[in-house]
């Protein structure tokens, strides 16, 4: 009976932390006013919030889940994939397990919530891994390239003709190019990720933008005999964007097409008005006449350093990283952009809206 006595004595507080440093997990309660009383270690070292900082503090302001059920309000153990919001604004996607707290009457006074962190450190780093090596990877070709042709300018200039000279000081050119791309592709997606992208919504007619677009990518293909056909419907109405980050997208898809249908004629983008989801928006259809996209690879275009194994995609220059950044930026703009493919034809389409959003701002992982 003693024993028993002693037992008895542990705060709650006392046995979470237990559970809690016996796990690679984290654990958040909350009472029935939604405010957080306990938030194990895990849970400060990945969101970055202090016991002190976070206690007290209304639950819903942490997480949230995708579902309509919201927080769970039962006596079961309830599965959610949940959003969880870190103090420098990153969104994290993690399984979550939500059960209630029961006092001694067996009436609920809160919920304990488990947050699977383990699997995520797992995933986050291997991508790490992954990420470095990709990067290391398309920075050594440039790079390596640069070296060769500057140490053969600096040790046989003065032996070779002109035309050498040119052409070699041409390459160094391009590949410092090409490495540029690739920091500020890589400085985008930091950006994005971190939520400090800076956009300037306004209201923008896109068929100036895309008639300059067509001409710069024109002359960046000077050998591609495309010719870009823009149809456009008479009376469009404005979208309301940022117009850089919207010729940013464009940009990118139009130069895609272009690049990846060396054997066609022809480019055609055609905008008109349609309903999404019950509200009006402007869609852009970008079709290129290429060999076209597998089905099962659609879903993998737009991912980070995605690139199809292909003979086409493995002469033609890319970091794999300007889909991934598009797709981004047109949900940051409150847009979509998705993808539809068969042999011999490939169709992007980017929805852009036309009325001033006045939403909350969201980012799903």
């Amino acid at each position: 009976m003693q024993k028993q006595k002693n037992l008895s004595n542990h705060s709650d507080k006392q046995i979470l932390e237990s559970v809690a440093r016996s796990t690679q997990n984290g654990f958040v309660a909350y009472n029935n006013n939604y405010e957080i009383t306990y938030f194990s270690k895990k849970m400060q070292e990945v969101t970055g919030w202090s016991e002190e900082e976070i206690l007290g503090q209304d639950v819903r302001e942490l997480y949230a889940v995708k579902s309509s059920s919201g927080l769970a309000n039962n006596k079961e153990v309830e599965s959610q994939i949940a959003i969880l919001f870190t103090k420098v604004g990153k969104q994290i996607s993690l399984e979550t397990k939500i059960t209630s707290i029961l006092n001694d009457d067996n009436k609920q006074e809160g919920f304990l919530v488990f947050f699977v962190i383990e699997d995520y450190k797992k995933n986050l780093d291997q991508a790490q891994s992954e990420f470095v090596s990709t990067v290391s990877h398309e920075l050594r070709t440039p790079i390596t390239s640069i070296k060769g042709f500057a140490s053969t300018l600096l040790g046989q200039g003065d032996r070779l003709d002109i035309e050498k000279r040119k052409k070699y000081t041409k390459i160094i050119k391009e590949q410092a190019e090409r490495l540029s791309r690739l920091v500020e592709d890589l400085l985008s997606v930091s950006r994005m990720e971190n939520k400090k992208m800076q956009l300037t919504m306004h209201p923008v007619r896109i068929e100036p933008i895309l008639e300059t677009i067509a001409e710069v990518v024109k002359s960046k293909h000077e050998k591609a005999k495309h010719k870009i056909n823009i149809n456009c419907d008479s009376n469009l109405p404005e979208v309301w964007v940022d117009s850089d980050r919207l010729e940013q997208i464009l940009t990118n898809l139009i130069d895609n097409a272009v690049k990846y249908s060396p054997g066609a004629e022809k480019v055609d983008v055609v905008v008109r008005t349609t309903l999404r989801n019950d509200e009006e928006m402007l869609r852009v259809n970008i079709t290129d006449y290429g060999i076209g996209i597998k089905k099962e690879d659609l879903r993998k275009i737009f991912t980070k350093f995605s690139r199809l194994d292909s003979p086409l995609t493995r002469v033609t220059e890319g970091t794999g990283l300007g889909l991934y950044i598009s797709f981004s930026l047109a949900k940051l703009l409150h847009g979509d952009l998705n993808a539809k493919s068969e042999a011999g034809k490939t169709t992007f389409s980017l929805y852009l809206p036309t009325k001033e959003y006045s939403g909350d701002e969201t980012w799903w992982d």
